[in-house]
């Protein structure tokens, strides 16, 4: 039997945390199938409308004692305690604190390693969220912005965007959706992208790329073997320019005023992170677009030819 605090050990095999040596010793103690039961019952609950403090109050107490019909105070017997305490735990985190979430700011990278080993580098003003429990039943996690993976081998690990799905086997990859664009580019191993929209499913191997615009799906080649932000500069080929103000405003945490509209203008190039002014030369002066920026540097208004 496990040595091993309960609570914990059952918290550990919930967030698929447990190697394979105590994966086995914990399959093999007697309580293992009571805490499946457990387990299987926790995924149908939804959040409920009550005190979760009450609740733990109550449910702590009602395993402390009871009493019979004649008013005598029942002991329960210990290894009842345990399950009853350990089925409270379970139900208390289950209902309320099933969903991990992080989140990098402007400007900010923040790196992540998921419970199976896999790494994820999340760029700036992104959001990567993950169910807390059952995670070796369900690798699936869903981003906002951008972000490089580094997949550990395995099955079933999914990456759920608003443009659509993508699924690997252990892989490299950079997926990008920030409003209504979208980028894949697969460095190493082989990833697939579904879509809700009549865009097709592709498969992707090392050196493929596809991006979004509207409804339309392209395809493109890429040479590199990392994405050009985790060494502090965006790079881009020939994408619209609003998405170069997207980003702009993403890495340097300011607002940018214009009149763009959709694919309006196209650019070709590439911005650094840690000097806005030489930023903002970069991309506009060859375009021809002039721009004014506020003085706390927190506004830039362009004007428009």
């Amino acid at each position: 039997m496990f040595e091993e605090k309960d609570d914990t050990i059952l918290a550990r095999w919930l967030a698929g945390e447990l190697n394979e040596e105590e994966q086995k010793e914990f399959e093999s103690s007697s309580e293992y199938e009571i805490y499946q039961r457990i387990a299987q019952g926790m995924q149908r609950f939804s959040k409920p409308g009550f005190d979760t403090g009450s609740l733990k109050r109550r449910v702590l107490a009602q395993t402390t004692e009871t009493k019979n019909v004649s008013g005598r105070v029942v002991r329960l017997r210990p290894l009842y305690y345990t399950l009853a305490a350990a089925a409270s735990i379970v139900l208390v985190i289950g209902l309320f604190f099933n969903k991990v979430t992080y989140g990098s700011n402007y400007g900010e990278q923040l790196a992540v390693i998921l419970p199976d080993g896999s790494e994820v580098q999340l760029n700036a003003d992104s959001e990567l969220s993950r169910k807390r429990f059952f995670w070796g039943n369900n690798k699936e996690v869903v981003l906002k912005g951008e972000a490089f993976f580094k997949v550990e081998k395995g099955e079933g690990f999914q990456v759920k965007t608003e443009s659509g799905v993508v699924s690997v086997l252990g892989t490299e990859f950079n997926v990008k959706t920030r409003g209504s664009f979208f980028e894949l580019v697969c460095y190493e191993g082989k990833v697939k992208f579904e879509s809700p929209t009549p865009v097709e499913d592709v498969i992707l191997n090392p050196g493929d790329a596809i991006k979004i615009e509207g409804l339309e799906l392209q395809r493109h080649k890429i040479q590199d073997v990392e994405p050009s932000w985790l060494k502090g500069r965006s790079s881009f080929s020939n994408v619209p320019l609003i998405e170069v103000i997207q980003e702009l405003e993403a890495q340097y945490g300011i607002s940018i005023e214009h009149r763009l509209k959709g694919n309006e203008g196209r650019f070709t190039g590439s911005f650094i992170h840690k000097d806005l002014n030489t930023a903002l030369k970069t991309v506009f002066l060859p375009m021809g677009i002039e721009y004014e920026v506020s003085s706390d540097q927190k506004k830039v208004t362009l004007q428009m030819p």
